[in-house]
């Protein structure tokens, strides 16, 4: 079982199931989200269509409020979130989203170019009928590195394929 330096690694029974994937936003015990990839929905599929469907788990900490339900993301939806996250660190001002095709999950994270960041978020449990929490998360830009590392490792995990790319 290989292992990278974030800890990111495929487990040894199934090549297509993940271990100790994730990213967080807020290190607070409560104010946070994780998002924890678990699995490709079809790990066969070569195209766009089908092959980039991953199923993760979200956690949720939001003052009172706790819990987690699992998702249906786009492998894409990671790769922006992080292209978008990076140049936050450098200018500390502008915003970048994690918003999912199908309304799972969205962050939008504004920076005020003094280092503070905004969080914010929204989780449906289910898309079209279901639950919706909204809640925010403030951070600092020390966060940042370990965000855009956790996603580093995702993207490298799950890469996006088919013509999408």
């Amino acid at each position: 079982m290989a292992v990278s330096e974030v800890g990111a690694r495929t487990s040894g029974y199934h090549p297509f199931v993940f271990d100790s994937l994730s990213f967080r936003v807020g290190l607070s015990n409560r104010e946070h989200v994780i998002v924890r990839p678990s699995r490709r929905e079809d790990p066969e599929a070569e195209d766009s269509d089908e092959g980039n469907w991953v199923y993760a788990t979200i956690e949720i900490a939001a003052g009172a409020f706790q819990g987690t339900f699992e998702a249906m993301l786009q492998a894409e939806e990671f790769v922006q979130f992080r292209d978008e996250l990076r140049p936050l660190n450098d200018r500390l001002s502008g915003k970048a989203t994690f918003d999912t095709m199908e309304g799972w999950l969205r962050i939008e994270v504004q920076g005020d170019s003094k280092g503070h960041f905004h969080a914010a978020c929204e989780a449906i449990d289910q898309p079209g009928l279901g639950n919706r929490l909204t809640f925010k998360i403030d951070f600092d830009q020390t966060e940042l590195p370990a965000i855009v590392k956790g996603l580093d490792a995702i993207c490298e995990a799950v890469p996006v394929v088919g013509a999408g790319r």
